[in-house]
């Protein structure tokens, strides 16, 4: 293929999530041509929301008016344990039924097109790197700080999969031996302290043991989940004993996760989405101060802890990006 016909193509990119299938058509330039996103409906079994996204992949096509041959590919962003080489989603938590899924086989049969297959966080590191904050960045770590905590890694410019295309599983890193039990079912994980879910775990857990909150209607531990973390980051800062300590942890732990990434893989940027993220410069002072603490000097000087500019499409640009650059 010509330079001249690959700046011409088009992509369309896919993120799968437990809630929403979010599908764009990306040109190489990372504009936006057209997006879709439709609710995921995962409560109705593989089949209906596997019938959900090609509908959504046709009905972008047609409203776009593209035809195939401006198309380098489809790229899927999914959750979960996943092979990107095999196109085999393992096992997704959030997908119902979803166990040794071949969805790119699915896919490129139904298009008769390249569809390459990345894990969600990875696909996030990629956008950023492609077409937001981490432009021109070869050496860099995507944190994606949700319901759950995911990791994106790339070296020398390149995403690094592991032996088993399972690396960056950041929100299991212990960071401390005696800590609460995470979802996965270890201990002390930087997701049961810094995830959307543990933080409100741990605020349960303080209200069972009777603690009030002077600033959130938050008398029942079922109310937990309706509150947005934002307030409960808001009420913090005003001092609000319940969430107080909690915020500080959340902040502390994330902290010192993102200085044992540092000192291993001595990275030239960190990335920041979604989740705790949101709170900006609150968020960034006293997060880098701990990151500081625990770096080592040298490591420390030349890196960047950032936010993400992409928001929730880093994922779907990076899918999108992935495949402009696979053929």
């Amino acid at each position: 293929m010509s330079i001249s016909k690959l700046e011409n193509k088009l992509a369309i990119g896919v993120d799968i999530g437990g809630t929403n299938i979010r599908v764009v058509i990306v040109n190489n330039k990372g504009k936006i041509i057209n997006s879709l996103k439709v609710p995921t409906l995962a409560q109705q079994g593989k089949e209906a929301t596997i019938k959900r996204i090609i509908e959504t992949i046709h009905q972008i096509i047609i409203q776009s008016k593209i035809s195939p041959d401006e198309l380098s590919g489809i790229g899927i962003g999914a959750p979960g344990p996943l092979n990107g080489k095999t196109g085999i989603i393992s096992f997704a938590p959030n997908l119902p039924g979803w166990k040794n899924v071949p969805l790119r086989k699915i896919l490129e049969d139904e298009f008769r097109i390249k569809v390459i297959l990345e894990n969600d966080a990875n696909a996030a590191a990629w956008g950023e790197r492609s077409f937001g904050v981490a432009r021109g960045i070869n050496n860099l770590a995507c944190f994606t700080l949700g319901t759950g905590i995911g990791g994106g890694i790339i070296i020398d410019g390149r995403i690094y999969h592991g032996a088993d295309y399972g690396a960056g599983e950041f929100g299991h890193m212990t960071v401390n031996k005696d800590g609460p039990r995470c979802n996965c079912g270890k201990y002390g994980c930087l997701e049961a302290y810094s995830s959307a879910t543990g933080i409100k775990n741990r605020l349960k857990d303080r209200i069972r043991e009777g603690v009030q909150s002077r600033f959130l209607n938050l008398d029942k531990v079922r109310s937990v989940e309706s509150i947005s973390l934002r307030s409960i980051f808001e009420a913090a800062y005003q001092g609000d004993e319940l969430v107080r300590n909690i915020v500080e942890e959340a902040i502390a732990y994330l902290g010192i996760a993102i200085a044992n990434i540092a000192n291993i893989l001595n990275p030239q940027m960190v990335v920041l989405l979604g989740g705790i993220s949101n709170e900006g410069e609150r968020l960034l002072i006293p997060l880098r101060e701990e990151i500081k603490k625990r770096t080592l000097d040298t490591h420390y000087r030349f890196l960047k802890v950032v936010l993400g500019e992409l928001g929730d499409q880093a994922g779907v640009m990076g899918v999108a990006a992935l495949t402009l650059n696979y053929l």
